[in-house]
């Protein structure tokens, strides 16, 4: 597995950051450990190729975060 950290757009409460972690893992089987940071606006989790990374960026796309890598 590969960890990558994404900088989310829109993720301004406790109430997005419960979206994120609820929705992520459940939408895609291929990534774990979903950590969403409030203050500095990430998220980082682990997955299984670059498919479920674009997955997840789609995924949070569709749920009003759009994200971008960020090292």
């Amino acid at each position: 597995m590969m960890t990558v950290k994404l900088k989310v757009k829109n993720m301004k409460c406790m109430g997005c950051v419960n979206t994120i972690l609820g929705n992520l893992p459940a939408s895609i089987k291929g990534i774990a450990n979903v950590k969403a940071d409030l203050v500095t606006q990430t998220v980082t989790f682990d997955y299984d190729n670059d498919n479920d990374l674009e997955l997840a960026l789609a995924k949070l796309n569709e749920l009003g975060y759009p994200a971008e890598k960020w090292d």
